[in-house]
């Protein structure tokens, strides 16, 4: 008990850390990568040059190479060889490679130098990656492909303020070894710390990083179903969320039973069946290894 009390309390001790730093605005966010945050800007431009978009393509190697394999892999493969970076944006369109340097951007977000760590980050982008692969799949089953990608980015992105609460609970922790009674958190008291806030911390990076509305909320609703829209974004990764959770793709305990709840209540809310939720569920865990 009084250890328990003890990890509840050095919790509320980093919540209250990181909360002080969002109100002082003083949270390191991480910003967009130069070309990317260059690009998303020109794409915002209806009346946007392709040619201009792939010049500054072109400036980032590893971003361009993303590009140039998505558009070569199964999925595009259909619509024959791609021979060049102008040909890749063609066929992907702006809104798919806006998807993918979105991903690449909070891709570095999870990597750590720490193995530990690395282990932990690791662990929640898998999950992220499941959520934001089932939303994109039954978005396109219930609402049409011209949603797909928001529907991805908005599941990938519902915890990425886990990661970004990571480092900053490290930078606490380097203010609490004064105290020589603190040993530092166990994995439980981290993802305790890290449930408190890391919405609030994953809103501000979104809304740094200027990303659509519908993404936004996203992140800020995730813990709860809107009644009124019912189709809305974040109740779609509501549902996957839980659903990801109840087959065991998740970091740390699962509550099934609150897992299964949400399940049902998404179902009834978005119309679901038993047809639409197996086609998303199928090989789940096999495509977030490919895609990880």
């Amino acid at each position: 008990m009084v250890a328990a009390e003890s990890e509840n309390k050095l919790a509320h001790q980093l919540e209250q850390i990181v909360l002080a730093k969002i109100a002082a605005d003083k949270l390191n966010l991480p910003p967009l990568p130069a070309v990317a945050m260059k690009l998303l800007t020109l794409i915002r431009d209806p009346d946007f040059s392709t040619r201009k978009v792939v010049g500054t393509l072109e400036q980032d190697p590893l971003l361009a190479a993303r590009v140039l394999r998505t558009a070569k892999s199964a999925a595009y493969a259909a619509a024959g060889p791609v021979k060049s970076l102008e040909a890749a944006f063609t066929r992907l369109g702006a809104q798919k490679v806006k998807a993918i340097l979105v991903e690449a951007s909070a891709k570095k977000i999870f990597d750590s130098k720490d193995p530990e760590i690395a282990t932990a980050f690791t662990a929640i982008w898998e999950h992220s990656i499941a959520v934001g692969l089932m939303t994109r799949d039954l978005i396109a089953l219930t609402e049409g492909a011209e949603l797909m990608d928001a529907g991805y980015l908005a599941g990938l992105l519902h915890d990425v303020g886990k990661p970004l609460m990571g480092a900053v609970l490290l930078d606490a922790e380097k203010g609490l070894e004064r105290n020589r009674e603190i040993v530092w958190v166990k994995s439980d008291v981290w993802l305790e710390a890290v449930r408190r806030t890391h919405r609030t911390v994953g809103v501000s990076l979104a809304e740094k990083w200027r990303l659509p509305e519908e993404i936004i909320l996203a992140i800020k609703d995730c813990s709860d179903y809107d009644s009124v829209n019912r189709k809305s974004l974040a109740n779609y990764v509501r549902f996957c969320n839980a659903a990801v959770k109840k087959v065991g793709i998740y970091p740390g305990p699962v509550d099934v039973d609150d897992a299964e709840a949400l399940v049902m209540i998404g179902r009834s809310l978005l119309g679901l069946n038993d047809e639409i939720i197996g086609k998303i569920s199928s090989g789940l865990a096999e495509r977030v290894k490919q895609a990880a």
